[in-house]
């Protein structure tokens, strides 16, 4: 063996030591161990390390990224073990990160709920080393996909995914080099053993093939399909037939709907929906959808249609729901009568004219079809007034006018001179179809249709409170001295207003109004927007 000789000087001696090599690394290790103890005992005493171990294993929970975590496991011995003791910081996993990131948090994780993004690019190597894991995934998420890719996933268990909660799928086209799509349908089904899925998102711009998912427990729903081939409404009835838990669903569908094959009285039944959205790109056929779907529980129902562009001379009929589509719909989705009426116009930047129609029922159910045109080559002005007509005639053609009891007219500004008739007669005959009416708001319109021009075709039912959000004419006087002239004729028909509200951002010019109208009505109050 050999021998090593040590000298050591002494203040008083010098003598030889000798050590052999083992013994050596023997004390060199010893020495190790004792200053990495002594220098964790040190770290221990930093104030925030002598924080309770549940305290300071929540620091990486407020971390921006999984790479920060990663970085906060090198700070210090006592981090690394807490950090790494805590297995939830590590249930996220991105797939496409590589295999052994993966690997190394799927260790981590331990026995915990697994959260795993799967991108579009996913090694094989990753793939094989889920299949011992599928039982622990709560919440899957896939990010630009195939239906390949997808089906390659579900495959893994079949009869697993028990514990799977939330599952986002967004699919994309397959596109071969030679620039050709590549379409494989998935079999039938998909994920089919998680069967407590509560939370399902499809983002599809190809074929949905809805018909492959089956979750009776599911109670959130979100789908936005584009697909060039068109989609068939049928798919959707069916699927939502098949979960009757569901309580939330919003559904956008932006190609042509089909509804081949679909009966005319078929009508699913949602007992447990509390808010139910469909928006379409094709107005006509997308109402007729939403009458196939009854909520008697909903509190939130909103229609929407989406115009895709391309000037129209007139809005397009089916922008606005024909009278048997919107009655089915109010009735599928009310459980009282129509007490509140809400329209607001709004013309955007990006040439678009928005119309909201607004139906609340005494149980505060809320029903809003929204309709988005582009207004083409027409002036705002001119297009918005069009839009105004046909949204009344949609409210005329409701049956039991005399049940509302609050009208709120929104947005309807610089009406041009050609439209003031129209829409006057439009508007009277709204008014002569209603009962008395509790509250009649109109909130940033041209007054001219309402009262200044046509006092004879625009007849007021009792009103009993009256507000003029910032009324607005191009001849601001005209404002208050219509007013009062409605406020007087009212009074001679025996049926006054009992209050007027007026709140503008600018004092009437006419300051003695609000004098005036007290000699007709109740109580006039007149106040600044900003007060």
């Amino acid at each position: 063996m050999r021998i090593i000789t040590v000298a050591t000087a002494r203040r008083d001696s010098d003598f030889p030591c000798s050590f052999t090599l083992d013994e050596i690394a023997e004390i060199n290790q010893n020495t190790s161990i004792a200053l990495a103890t002594i220098r964790e005992w040190m770290n221990s005493s930093v104030p925030i390390n002598r924080l309770p171990v549940d305290v300071l294993s929540l620091i990486p929970t407020y971390l921006s990224s999984q790479n920060d975590r990663f970085s906060a496991t090198f700070v210090c011995r006592h981090w690394r073990r807490t950090f790494l003791q805590y297995a939830t910081l590590w249930s996220h996993l991105c797939l496409s990160k590589g295999e052994v990131y993966v690997k190394t948090l799927l260790e981590r994780a331990k026995g915990s709920p697994l959260s795993i993004l799967v991108g579009c690019m996913v090694p094989v190597g990753v793939i094989r080393l889920l299949p011992p894991y599928t039982k622990q995934i709560a919440d899957l998420e896939f990010t630009n996909n195939h239906w390949v890719d997808i089906q390659r996933f579900s495959d893994l268990d079949s009869d697993s995914f028990p514990l799977l909660r939330t599952l986002n799928i967004n699919v994309v086209r397959r596109i071969t080099a030679d620039n050709h799509e590549v379409m494989t349908p998935p079999s039938y089904p998909l994920f089919s053993g998680a069967v407590d899925l509560k939370e399902f998102r499809l983002h599809s711009d190809v074929s949905s093939f809805l018909s492959r998912f089956i979750f009776p427990n599911l109670t959130s729903f979100e789908l936005s399909v584009a697909p060039v081939e068109g989609f068939y409404g049928s798919q959707l009835l069916d699927f939502l037939e098949a979960t009757p838990m569901m309580q939330v669903v919003d559904v956008k569908i932006l190609t042509n709907l089909l509804l081949e094959g679909v009966p005319r009285e078929r009508v699913i039944v949602l007992q447990h929906v509390e808010s139910l959205c469909l928006t379409a790109s094709d107005g006509g056929p997308g109402y007729k959808l939403a009458t196939h779907i009854s909520c008697p529980s909903v509190k939130d129902t909103s229609i929407t249609y989406m115009g895709q562009g391309g000037p129209h001379e007139n809005p397009p009929f089916e922008t606005f729901p024909a009278s048997d589509s919107l009655n089915a719909i109010i009735r599928q989705c009310t459980g009282s009568p129509i007490e509140e009426v809400r329209l607001e116009i709004m013309t955007d930047s990006d040439d678009f004219v928005v119309c909201s129609l607004t139906f609340r029922s005494a149980d505060t159910t809320a029903i809003t079809f929204r309709f988005q045109v582009d207004e083409g080559d027409e002036t705002p002005e001119t297009f918005s007034c069009d839009v105004f007509y046909k949204a009344c005639g949609a409210i005329l053609d409701l049956p039991l006018l005399a049940s509302i009891k609050h009208l709120h007219i929104y947005g309807l500004l610089n009406i041009d001179m050609g439209s003031t008739a129209r829409i006057a007669h439009k508007f009277g005959g709204l008014l002569r179809s209603l009962g008395p009416l509790e509250e009649l708001t109109i909130y940033r319109c041209d007054m001219r249709p309402y009262f200044l021009y046509y006092p004879e075709i625009v007849g007021y039912p009792p009103v009993r409170v009256l507000t003029l959000f910032d009324p607005w004419n191009t001849l601001v006087e005209d404002v208050g001295r219509g007013l009062v002239e409605l406020a007087k004729a009212q009074y001679e028909l025996g049926v006054p207003f009992e209050r007027v509200v007026i709140r503008s951002y600018d004092p009437l010019a006419d300051v003695d109004v609000e004098n005036r109208l007290r000699l007709w009505v109740g109580a006039v109050t007149c106040t600044s927007v900003f007060e």
